[in-house]
C-alpha cells in the first residue's frame, strides 16, 4: 500500500506537469521537434549503416574458406621472385594438407579487344585451369577441353554488350596473341573475390608457353577443413627461413571491414548526437523562460507549502514529459527511414538486424535523458527561490 501511495503522489504532478508544457504549446512543440531530430538521427544513422553492412557482406558469402598466396617482393635483390613455379605449387599441395589449389597466371602488359575491335581499358587477362570449377556461370557453360575460349567476368560482359559465341582478341606483351570464342560469362562475385573475376577474361593456362603464376587460391569447404590450417602449413613451409610469401584469408578481410565501419558509424552517430546537445539547450531555455513568466505561481506553490523537492519533481517532470513525446515520435520516424534504407540496399522493408534496433533504443534512451537533465538546472533554480522573491 505504501508503494501505491508514493505512486499514486506523483500523478498530480505529472498532471500539473502536463498542464503546464501545454500552455507554452510553441516553445513546447520547438522543444520535441529537437529531440525529435536527435532522436532520428541517432536511429536513422544506426539503422541505416547496419543495412549498409548487411548489403556489403554479402559479397563475402561464398569466400569464407578462401585464402590467397601471394610472393613477397624485395625491390632490392637482383633477380626478384614475382612468381610461383610449377613446383613451388606442388609445395603447397602438399603443404595445405589435402585444400584445393588454383594457380594463376597474371601476365603483365596485355589487353583485350572486343568483337568489334575496340580495347577494353578495364579488362584484365587472367589464366587459369578451369574457372567453372570455381564460379557459376550466368550464360553460356565452360567445356571440358577448356583450349580455344575464354571466359568473361560480368561487368566486362555487361559493359560491353558481351555475350557467348562472341569473338575476343587476347594480347600479351611478347607472348600471346589470339583470337578466342566467349565460351560464358560468369555471374557476378562482389568485390570480395580474390580473383576480381567480374572484371576479368579468364583464359586457358595452356595458352601460355611457360606459365608463371602471380597467386596461388587456397579453397577449403568450412564443412570439411579449415583455410586458417591451409594457410597457416602454406606459411610454415616458405616463411621458415624468410618471409618468402603473404597469405591474405578472405575472412581476415571480412573482420578488419566489419571493424573498419563499426568505427566509421559510431562517429557518424556521435554527429548525430550533437542535435541532441541543441535539444538540451533548446528545452533548458523553455523550461527557464517558463519560470520566469511563472514566478508568482511558483511563490504561491512554496508558500502554501510546496517544498523544493515538489518543485523539482515538477520542473524534471516537464522536461521529461518533453523526452518522451520527442522519442514517442522520432522512434517511429527512424523506423520508417530504416524500413526504406532496408528495402533499398538489402531489398527487405523488415531486415532490421539487432545492432540496428539497438541504436533506435538508444536514440530513445539518450532523447530522454537529455531532457531529464536539460530540466535539472531550471528546476534547481526554480526550487532554490525563496516565496518573497517571486513577487518583487
Amino acid at each position: 500500500m505504501s508503494r501505491l501511495r508514493r505512486l499514486a503522489a506523483y500523478v498530480p504532478t505529472l498532471l500539473l506537469a502536463r498542464r503546464n508544457v501545454s500552455r507554452a504549446r510553441a516553445r513546447s512543440a520547438l522543444a520535441v521537434a529537437a529531440v525529435v531530430i536527435g532522436v532520428v538521427a541517432i536511429g536513422a544513422i544506426g539503422v541505416g549503416g547496419e543495412a549498409f553492412k548487411q548489403d556489403q557482406l554479402e559479397a563475402y558469402e561464398g569466400f569464407g574458406g578462401t585464402a590467397t598466396v601471394s610472393p613477397v617482393f624485395y625491390p632490392n635483390e637482383e633477380e626478384p621472385n614475382m612468381n610461383f613455379s610449377d613446383a613451388e605449387v606442388a609445395r603447397m599441395e602438399q603443404a595445405a594438407g589435402g585444400a584445393t589449389l588454383v594457380p594463376v597466371v597474371q601476365p603483365f602488359g596485355s589487353l583485350v579487344r572486343t568483337p568489334s575491335g575496340e580495347t577494353v581499358v578495364t579488362a584484365r587477362v587472367k589464366g587459369i585451369e578451369n574457372p567453372g570449377e570455381f564460379y557459376e556461370t550466368a550464360d553460356g557453360t565452360v567445356p571440358e577441353n577448356w583450349r580455344r575460349s575464354v571466359v568473361v567476368g560480368s561487368r566486362i560482359a555487361s559493359n560491353n554488350d558481351i555475350e557467348p559465341g562472341d569473338q575476343m582478341t587476347v594480347v600479351v606483351e611478347g607472348e600471346l596473341e589470339r583470337t578466342f570464342r566467349v565460351a560464358a560469362v560468369l555471374q557476378p562475385q562482389g568485390f570480395a573475390d580474390p580473383l576480381s573475376a567480374d572484371q576479368s577474361v579468364f583464359v586457358p593456362v595452356s595458352a601460355f608457353d611457360d606459365p608463371a603464376y602471380g597467386e596461388v587460391i587456397v579453397r577449403v569447404d568450412p564443412a570439411t577443413g579449415s583455410v586458417d590450417e591451409a594457410a597457416t602449413g602454406i606459411e610454415n613451409e616458405f616463411n621458415a627461413r624468410r618471409r618468402t610469401v603473404e597469405v591474405d584469408r578472405v575472412q581476415q578481410q571480412r573482420e578488419q571491414f566489419e571493424a573498419s565501419f563499426e568505427t566509421i558509424n559510431r562517429f557518424l552517430i556521435g554527429v548525430g548526437a550533437i542535435s541532441l546537445l541543441v535539444a538540451a539547450v533548446t528545452i533548458a531555455n523553455t523550461l527557464l523562460m517558463s519560470v520566469i513568466e511563472r514566478e508568482g505561481e511558483i511563490g504561491v506553490m512554496r508558500a502554501v507549502g510546496y517544498g523544493r523537492g515538489a518543485v523539482i519533481r515538477l520542473l524534471v517532470a516537464e522536461a521529461t514529459m518533453l523526452g518522451v513525446l520527442g522519442g514517442a515520435i522520432g522512434g517511429p520516424v527512424a523506423l520508417g527511414i530504416g524500413a526504406s534504407i532496408n528495402a533499398l540496399l538489402v531489398g527487405d522493408p523488415l531486415a532490421f538486424t539487432p545492432a540496428g534496433l539497438r541504436y533506435v533504443g538508444v536514440g530513445l534512451a539518450f532523447g530522454v535523458l537529455t531532457a531529464l537533465v536539460a530540466g535539472v538546472y531550471p528546476a534547481w533554480t526554480a526550487a532554490n527561490k525563496r516565496p518573497a522573491e517571486a513577487f518583487d
